[in-house]
C-alpha cells in the first residue's frame, strides 16, 4: 500500500473537522490526491491552503453561499497534470483533472484551489483559473461564475471583518442597554441620569433638572424613587 503524502494526511485531518456530504469528500481527496504528487505543490503552497482550509473548516458559517481562495500555485512543467494549450487561455499554464462522477464539470483545470461553502457546509474543494477571479461572483457557469452570494478573496480579511462588525454589534447592544440604564419614568414622565452633567432632567426637556447634589432633599420625589435614580449613576 503506498505510503500517504503528508499533503493527503494534512487533508484527511481537516476533513475530520467540519460537515461535508460524501460526494464532496471523494471530489476534495480525489483532487488533493493528485495534487500532491509529483511535487506539484510547494512546501509554502501547501502551507498556505492547508493554513486558510483549516480555517474554513473551524469557521461557523451562516446559511449563504460562498466561494472562498485558499491558495495558488505555479504549475510544475513535469507534472502529468501540466497544461499551457487551454484552448481560452492559450501559452497560460495551469494543471488539468479530469472527472468522470457526474457531480461536477468533467475538465477541471486551474493554478488557483478554492473551497465552496453551501449553507454552512463545505461542499467541495476545486482548481480554477487565476483569470476567472472576475467572475466568481456571477452566476453559475456565467464566465466560470460560481453562483454563490459571495466571492472570498482573503480568508483572513474576512474572519477580521466579520469579527469586527460582532464586536461592534455587541458595544451597539451593550450602548443601547447602558443607555436604557439611563431612562426612568416617574409619575408618568420618563427622566434621565445624565453623569458627565451630574444631573437628572426630563428626557424632551433637558433644561428641566434635579443637579444629584439635590436628589436626597428634592421633594417631589419618594425616597425609593431617589435611591433608584442614585443606582444609575456611575
Amino acid at each position: 500500500m503506498k505510503k500517504p503524502t503528508k499533503l493527503e494526511k494534512i487533508i484527511h485531518e481537516e476533513l475530520q473537522k467540519i460537515e461535508v456530504d460524501k460526494h464532496a469528500v471523494d471530489q476534495v481527496r480525489a483532487r488533493l490526491d493528485r495534487m500532491a504528487k509529483d511535487g506539484d505543490i510547494t512546501k509554502k503552497e501547501e502551507v498556505e491552503i492547508r493554513r486558510n482550509l483549516e480555517n474554513v473548516m473551524n469557521y461557523n458559517f451562516d446559511d449563504k453561499d460562498y466561494a472562498i481562495f485558499l491558495g495558488s500555485f505555479a504549475p510544475n512543467p513535469n507534472s502529468p497534470l501540466y497544461t499551457d494549450t487551454n484552448k481560452y487561455d492559450p501559452g497560460i499554464p495551469f494543471y488539468q483533472i479530469y472527472s468522470n462522477d457526474g457531480v461536477f464539470a468533467k475538465d477541471s483545470t486551474g493554478d488557483e484551489m478554492w473551497a465552496i461553502v453551501r449553507d454552512g457546509t463545505l461542499k467541495t474543494v476545486m482548481l480554477r483559473k487565476s483569470v476567472q477571479r472576475r467572475s466568481a461572483n456571477k452566476a453559475r457557469n456565467d464566465d466560470g461564475g460560481l453562483g454563490v452570494d459571495m466571492p472570498i478573496f482573503n480568508f483572513d480579511e474576512f474572519m477580521q471583518k466579520r469579527k469586527q462588525e460582532r464586536l461592534q454589534r455587541q458595544q451597539a447592544v451593550a450602548r443601547k442597554e447602558e443607555e436604557l440604564k439611563k431612562l426612568k419614568q416617574i409619575n408618568g414622565v420618563w427622566w434621565k441620569v445624565d453623569d458627565e452633567k451630574e444631573v437628572v432632567h426630563q428626557k424632551n426637556k433637558p433644561n428641566n433638572f434635579v443637579k444629584f447634589d439635590d436628589i436626597i432633599t428634592y421633594p417631589n420625589w419618594d425616597d425609593e424613587t431617589k435611591e433608584d435614580l442614585i443606582g444609575r449613576m456611575n
